[in-house]
């Protein structure tokens, strides 16, 4: 019995979990104001880019370029399992979903009345809304500005060799 559950737990990879993707996604959308069609979170794609600073320290530059590339390399993971979590999230009535004909993206909002109270609790999330409101001061426009040009600031500027995003 101790075996298995030694197994469990090393197939686990916390940072490729939809619920720990999940719980991230909404406290982003919330920290970000991005809680109606008007103030939407445009191209979710750039989320997979944002979690790992989430999590781990908000402000980029605080990351060495060994860190930063490994944080790119994972994105690209993330953006698949992010492409069901949207769908997943949108059929549980979580977010809302547009499509951005402009820019050929899908953007997203939290529908903050579906979401429990307490699950947006700040004082649970406290370690991580410090790290969005160091994010968000280091990269100026989170909300709006282009996967892109999102890539360019954090990762290429600081010689972390990208790929089309």
């Amino acid at each position: 019995m101790n075996r298995s559950a030694a197994k469990k737990r090393l197939m686990f990879i916390q940072k490729e979990d939809y619920n720990f993707l999940a719980y991230n996604t909404i406290i982003l959308l919330d920290a970000l104001g991005c809680t109606s069609e008007e103030k939407k979170f445009k191209d979710f794609r750039k989320i997979a880019y944002l979690i790992d600073f989430i999590n781990e320290g908000g402000d980029p530059s605080k990351f060495d370029q060994s860190q930063l590339s490994k944080i790119y390399s994972r994105a690209q993971i993330k953006k698949k399992l992010l492409h069901h979590l949207v769908i997943i999230l949108k059929n549980k009535n979580f977010i809302g979903v547009s499509m951005n004909s402009t820019s050929h993206t899908i953007d997203l909002w939290l529908k903050k009345t579906e979401v429990s109270e307490g699950f947006l609790d700040k004082r649970m999330f406290n370690a991580e809304l410090s790290n969005i409101k160091s994010l968000k001061s280091a990269v100026r426009s989170l909300r709006t500005i282009t996967i892109k040009t999102l890539a360019d600031k954090v990762f290429a500027d600081n010689n972390v060799i990208t790929w089309e995003v």
